[in-house]
């Protein structure tokens, strides 16, 4: 078993992927459960868990992973999320096209392109203000013949295997959302793409930040899958220093306290705006505190006395189970309202998922929201039916 997880697992080193200064070991995660784990068949998957560490870099204030998983495990067969079919996607997508108005308002497009096009969603919106349009997933790797005879063409290939020489005109408008938080050497990337487009070209991005997964003391969004958890200032600082400037910023703070930036070539030299940023100081006490709450969640789960269900059930479920201590046995069931997720169970964690028609009244059950990042609808939901306890792993909405 060790040689197979050592085999899935890469080193990342510990110079920080931005600035090139050194980062600290801050939070050891070992045995960290894969995300997005949703079958419908059961799975025969040795993998219950791979070691990770997140580090962080004082100087820029860039987090990010000490270990690479292999994205075939990854985005393998089982991945399933797609922009159209997420409302948060949708409603985050809206606010990436709002930055877009704001710097590039009526402006028409030989061609764009999209790094991390998932289900296309966001080149249909653009679908009237381009000529061509082209996207860019390794989801599409042996698809690419079903978008034949369609506006759009794709290229199934990780981004940073895409020469952008390959298309038939230099791209003006790069879009690229909640993709480079995947990507080992987002510098690198951002480097080739400034080389490849055209003169002209708009370039926008928008990604996870690291300051309201800090602020909010919420350590359970370190996941494998998000290898770099960017700072406004290291994004700016690594467009510094790759020679490009920033057009226009705009914070999306709850939507995993994404941001987006809008960019173009040619820097003029001056630094990039000292922003504040998480320390190593603010990032020890809030994980100080987070450690405190999932102790303390353990500890009232265990006095459970009755029915109990959780509520939402969200694609990082497997790893806020982890930091609780719990593998959520001890839940009847994970009510949720998608539909198309009846009889979806999760392969790492042994619950169902039920619709709440299916789950009768609540009465007497306690619910534990499980779906932490849609709190908000989920407690209006769940104060209509009124179930005897509620129980939020966090004390922060």
């Amino acid at each position: 078993m060790s040689e197979l997880l050592s085999s899935l697992s890469t080193s990342l080193g510990t110079a920080c992927a931005v600035c090139g200064g050194p980062t600290e070991s801050t939070l050891e995660l070992p045995g960290l459960p894969l995300t997005d784990t949703f079958t419908r068949t059961p799975v025969d998957n040795p993998v219950s868990g791979i070691d990770q560490t997140f580090r962080f870099c004082e100087a820029c204030g860039h987090g990010q992973l000490g270990h690479q998983v292999a994205p075939e495990v990854l985005y393998g067969s089982n991945y399933c999320f797609r922009t159209s079919a997420s409302p948060t996607a949708r409603k985050g997508t809206d606010f990436f096209m709002s930055l877009l108005d704001e710097v590039a308002a009526g402006r028409q497009f030989r061609s764009a392109i999209d790094l991390g096009c998932n289900d296309l969603f966001l080149l249909d919106r653009v679908g009237d203000r381009a000529a061509l349009r082209t996207g860019v997933d390794p989801i599409w790797k042996g698809r690419e013949h079903e978008m034949d005879g369609q506006p759009i063409r794709v290229i199934g290939a990780p981004i940073e295997d895409v020469d952008l020489s390959v298309l038939d005109q230099k791209p003006d408008l790069v879009m690229c959302r909640h993709t480079l938080e995947h990507i080992a050497r987002p510098r690198d990337v951002v480097a080739g793409l400034l080389a490849g487009a055209a003169d002209d070209a708009i370039f926008v991005f928008e990604v996870p930040g690291i300051e309201a997964l800090v602020n909010r003391c919420r350590f359970d969004q370190v996941f494998h899958q998000h290898l770099q958890y960017f700072s406004m200032r290291s994004f700016l600082k690594m467009l510094e220093g790759l020679g490009a400037r920033a057009i226009a910023v705009k914070s999306h703070y709850h939507d995993w306290g994404a941001f987006a930036v809008a960019f173009a070539k040619g820097g003029d030299g001056g630094a990039a705006p000292l922003l504040d940023a998480p320390d190593g100081e603010k990032m020890s006490s809030r994980l100080k505190v987070f450690r405190s709450q999932m102790a303390a969640n353990a500890e009232l789960i265990r006095l459970i006395d009755g029915p109990a269900f959780g509520y939402g059930a969200a694609q990082m479920l497997p790893v806020l189970a982890y930091h609780m201590g719990t593998d959520l046995g001890f839940l009847d069931a994970v009510i949720d309202d998608d539909p198309e997720k009846e009889g979806v169970f999760y392969w790492n964690l042994p619950v169902s998922i039920r619709p709440l028609a299916a789950v009768g009244s609540l009465d007497a059950a306690t619910v534990l929201i499980t779906a932490v990042d849609s709190a908000q609808p989920i407690l209006r939901r769940l104060l209509e039916r009124r179930p005897r306890h509620i129980i939020h792993p966090f004390n922060m909405i």
